[in-house]
């Protein structure tokens, strides 16, 4: 490995350290400007503050831990019966998931709350935001389980089912022990997009991190600077994941990857870079 390599391993990317040098730079210029005043950014020196705020991070973590636990069980369901569907039943298995991945994660919140008002389920927005996160997350963590399936050689699916195992048998000790580990890059990167897409819960005035900031700025009048704040907040969180799902997904040989694209925060389209009869 050579040395420039080496070093793009160890620290961050160009890009990042680019990234925050603009951001920076920009704080900096509204402060030069006046834009930003100094005794706006009082309150944060206050001990109170962050622990307000911490109240928030706390159901926001919460709420992401509990929705990435039931998608990715669902997901898992999913992405087998998906692979091993065919016909009518497998088209609607299909069509329901790529229904959701193809519906606003918003609309589905909104759906999911306004359903639970009218049935008088619950007027918790908690337990809306974690349903309404957990159908959108568990059609795309479907789709990535659907991927890593898919990208087991087929030698070996054919060797445990001349055995005698049956389809499920197959799938629970050959195939998804093997897929599991590919699709864990993957699965980290959409943790991060999960954590990202709480702060939609403050529209269903949810109690997260996003709504407590609302009600922070709207006490002290410093708007900019809360959500300058909560940004850092969530860099803080999501940028190691992020760099921990890079790192795990290096460590892997390049047949082995399961390679994500679509749009960052929304649709995720896993490919194979295995050839592979499609299910």
């Amino acid at each position: 490995m050579s040395a420039f390599a080496a070093a793009r391993r160890r620290g961050p990317s160009y890009g990042t350290v680019i990234a925050i040098t603009v951001v920076l730079g920009i704080i900096v210029l509204l402060f030069a400007t006046g834009r930003l005043e100094a005794r706006k950014w009082q309150p944060f020196l206050e001990p109170s503050t962050w622990r307000f705020l911490g109240e928030g991070l706390l159901v926001t973590l919460i709420v992401a831990g509990v929705a990435l636990v039931l998608s990715t069980a669902f997901g898992i369901v999913l992405g087998v019966v998906r692979s091993g569907l065919f016909g009518p039943l497998g088209w609607l298995v299909s069509g329901a998931i790529e229904l959701v991945r193809a519906t606003p994660i918003l609309a589905i919140l909104l759906i999911v709350t306004i359903v639970m008002l009218r049935l008088r389920l619950s007027s918790e927005a908690i337990f809306a935001g974690i349903i309404g996160l957990t159908i959108y997350n568990s059609a795309v963590i479907g789709e990535i389980v659907r991927a890593g399936i898919l990208s087991i050689p087929r030698g070996e699916v054919e060797a445990a089912r001349s055995l005698g195992l049956s389809y499920l048998e197959t799938m629970r000790s050959v195939v998804l022990p093997q897929a599991l580990s590919r699709m864990t890059p993957a699965l980290v990167s959409q943790l991060i997009t999960l954590i990202k897409d709480t702060s939609l819960l403050f529209i269903i005035a949810a109690p997260e991190l996003l709504s407590f900031g609302r009600s922070f700025y709207n006490f002290y009048g410093n708007l900019l600077e809360t959500y300058i704040v909560i940004a850092c907040i969530f860099f803080a969180i999501n940028y190691p994941l992020s760099r921990f799902s890079r790192r795990l997904e290096t460590r892997r040989p390049a047949d082995e990857r399961l390679h994500i694209i679509g749009e960052e925060d929304q649709t995720l389209v896993p490919v194979i870079t295995m050839s592979h009869p499609k299910a």
